[in-house]
């Protein structure tokens, strides 16, 4: 058995994951300020857990001169430098698959809601419309063609998901995959022409990095809606909000921004989209039991045993 571990949460609320951490964790007590934290006790730190969404870039590890491990409770990895992490022997672990679900409900209530136009419903409601003016139509779910960007495990749940609306759906992602009874379309942009709602679930990289952009957005054209719930850098935000201002697209449901936590003033103004804070993941079931897996994975790590899910 290690003796006693320094164990730092990158936000505070995340130690009340672990209720019943081992004994041999010394919990360094985040309070309100995490770089006042860091400041003070960042030499002291042998492990950090991380939620995914700050910022662990070279110069942030430089603050953890004896970190041997990152456990994160996310699937995601994207915010950690890993070649660094390499570099000084810094172990990463993360919790794959098991939010999938999750965020598969939300990105299903984004798409459908824009496809079913609540936005401009509520906009007519508010208004003042209802009186003498004809309510916003749509098109019927049934048969609509719909992409789905990315077929790993968000993507097949989204999949199951949308399924019994009786829409057509068709994705892309970087290769086929020979066991997904699916139509393939060869890339994004040929997707985004052939469909009216795309849900873009892909695991982010520097390679897809502002993957949507303006192109893809005009392909979708004014009646066609964006999903995403991968991460805010494969989206082009920039050109999404002008798309939105100029009504050259129907909408947007996001999930994730870039950057994180996006401002209230960068919304302000744009019609027809739905906004929620990086929580397509965060039900209280899954994120217990994505704390237990980080929790095992130290406790292994710690006694020299293989981890249940490395990165490095």
């Amino acid at each position: 058995m290690t003796a006693s571990v320094p164990v730092l949460a990158m936000h505070p609320q995340m130690q009340t994951l672990f209720p019943e951490s081992p004994a041999r964790w010394n919990w360094i007590q985040p309070g309100e300020n995490i770089d006042a934290t860091i400041e003070r006790h960042g030499s002291d730190v042998e492990i950090l857990l991380s939620a995914s969404i700050e910022k662990l870039d070279k110069a942030m590890l430089a603050r953890f001169p004896n970190l041997r491990m990152i456990a994160s409770i996310s699937a995601g990895f994207s915010n950690i430098d890993l070649e660094e992490c390499r570099s000084r022997g810094i172990a990463v672990t993360n919790a794959p698959g098991m939010n999938s679900g999750d965020v598969a409900d939300l990105a299903v209530t984004l798409l459908t809601s824009l496809l079913l136009r609540i936005p401009q419903s509520q906009s007519y409601i508010m208004n003042d419309q209802w009186i003498g003016k004809t309510p916003p139509l749509r098109h019927s779910l049934r048969n609509m063609p719909v992409g789905i960007v990315g077929l790993g495990s968000i993507g097949r749940d989204v999949v199951t998901r949308l399924t019994p609306f009786g829409l057509n759906l068709k994705w892309w992602g970087p290769r086929p995959k020979p066991d997904v009874d699916l139509p393939y379309v060869d890339t994004v942009k040929a997707l985004a022409e052939e469909c009216r709602g795309l849900i873009v679930c892909c695991r982010p990289d520097d390679s897809n990095r502002h993957l949507i952009n303006q192109g893809i957005l005009n392909c979708l054209g004014p009646e066609g809606v964006l999903v995403n719930v991968s991460r805010g850098s494969v989206v082009d935000e920039s050109a999404l909000i002008d798309a939105l201002k100029s009504n050259r697209l129907g909408g947007a449901g996001l999930d994730v921004f870039d950057p994180e936590p996006t401002s209230s003033a960068r919304w302000s103004g744009v019609p027809n989209v739905i906004l929620t804070p990086h929580q397509g993941g965060s039900s209280y079931e899954t994120l217990f039991a994505q704390a237990q897996l980080a929790q095992s994975n130290i406790e292994k790590f710690l006694d020299g045993k293989a981890v249940h899910s490395s990165v490095l």
